[in-house]
């Protein structure tokens, strides 16, 4: 595994890594549990892991809808959720899905703004948690701007309308970033171009 430089390396957890690797190599179906109070268990597939961010395709319904972004040094805990024989996988591999890959073009893990900036033109929208002050809350919108600690946001709402002006972020403040899903990309194709 890559480290970077920044990273929070020394906190992870060498079973959590471990574990973690060997989801991306076996392409398994797994479930993330972080140390965020509250914070969603995810499921899915992990599909690239460095020690600032790790990547998961998110599975649900078994379908895939997805990519969410976890901080590396925030889980706890991975459990496999079926071997290739259970039917999430069995039915993707049907469909030619599986085994579940890097978004093309690939996002970068290695810090969180080279990881939005590089969502963000591959994907258009980008979604953000900031779980540890609103675990039931998310934002998203197109990426405006970056800077030393923290990013601009233009938001969608709900109804696929622009909002008006730009609301910033502290890096320090989000958790967790998901692009690509089916919910954003409609609302990308509704709301149009940014203004």
């Amino acid at each position: 595994m890559k480290r970077t430089q920044g990273a929070r390396a020394d906190t992870i957890d060498g079973d959590i890594l471990r574990r973690l690797d060997r989801a991306v190599r076996t392409g398994g179906l797994v479930r993330v549990h972080r140390s965020i109070p509250r914070a969603d268990r995810l499921e899915g597939f992990v599909v690239g892991v460095d020690a600032g961010w790790t990547l998961i395709a998110r599975c649900t319904d078994i379908r895939l809808d997805g990519w969410t972004a976890v901080r590396t040094a925030d889980i706890v805990k991975v459990r496999r959720r079926g071997d290739g024989t259970c039917l999430t996988i069995r039915a993707l591999r049907r469909r030619g899905r599986w085994p579940v890959r890097m978004p093309d073009p690939a996002v970068r893990l290695d810090t969180l703004p080279a990881l939005a900036e590089s969502a963000s033109a591959a994907f258009g929208l980008i979604t953000l948690h900031v779980e540890r002050h609103m675990p039931d809350v998310c934002y998203i919108g197109a990426l405006t701007e970056l800077r030393r600690a923290s990013l601009r946001l233009r938001k969608v709402d709900t109804e696929a309308r622009w909002c008006d002006g730009v609301s910033a972020f502290r890096f320090k403040d989000i958790t967790r970033v998901e692009f690509g899903g089916h919910y954003e990309e409609t609302l990308r194709e509704f709301a149009g171009p940014r203004p």
